[in-house]
């Protein structure tokens, strides 16, 4: 991460966006244009390759360069880097590289797969801001199944996409290489007596695909969206 550091400049952001990339080029780019499509400015966006040849190809060909410099016209920050070997285990030091490197005041999650509704940053952002909460967490909805996934403070019942988390929470913790790390974060964060509340928004995060390492939200869907 200290080679990544020296591009970033010491500047306070609302929020820091982490999404680690893996293959999958063409959702990579609709998760960007969901970012960029975010109704409120301020915020810092980054997106570390896991060691992936294709995202590497497209840095080298400039294909990133006009969403950084969209971002910027809005007072927004984009950055995307790639690490130099893949280390698997669904992109846990991309996110362990992306909290060393978050300089907004918050820090939200976003994977590759995903999208983002229009109002995520606002949403998530007004659940917590204000408040004395160190997490914040909320449902999500799973696309394929017109469903929503109702989080819960346990195992298997929440994700990274789910949270806001205050970065001076975070700084310092490492998620480890291993199935369940994002419940490792928040079970660390309970067990530091972090103060934590859910939201009852309705979910701005959309999940567009399931099966695979994603099987389990599919289980997890519990309530049907009319």
């Amino acid at each position: 991460s200290e080679k990544y550091a020296q591009v970033l400049m010491k500047v306070n952001y609302k929020l820091t966006l982490i999404c680690p990339c893996y293959k999958k080029p063409q959702r990579t780019l609709r998760a960007i244009e969901s970012v960029l499509n975010q109704d409120l400015n301020g915020w810092e966006a980054l997106f570390v390759g896991d060691g992936c040849e294709s995202f590497e190809k497209m840095m080298d060909e400039g294909v990133f360069s006009r969403f950084s410099e969209q971002a910027l016209k809005s007072g927004n920050e984009m950055y995307f880097m790639n690490l130099a070997q893949h280390t698997g285990f669904w992109g846990y030091e991309a996110r362990n590289i992306g909290i060393d490197l978050a300089r907004g005041k918050y820090i939200v999650f976003l994977d590759n797969d995903d999208v983002l509704m229009p109002n995520h940053f606002r949403n998530y952002l007004s659940a917590i801001e204000n408040t004395e909460n160190d997490m914040v967490y909320f449902d999500s909805f799973i696309e394929p199944t017109n469903s929503v996934r109702n989080s819960d403070l346990r195992y298997g019942s929440i994700g990274h996409s789910e949270i806001i988390v205050k970065t001076e929470r975070l700084k310092g913790y490492k998620q480890k290489p291993e199935y369940g790390h994002d419940w490792g974060m928040i079970e660390y964060l309970v067990r530091s007596k972090a103060r934590i509340e859910k939201s009852n928004s309705k979910p701005t995060y959309v999940i567009k695909a399931i099966g695979g390492e994603n099987a389990n939200r599919e289980r997890l869907a519990e309530s049907i969206i009319d």
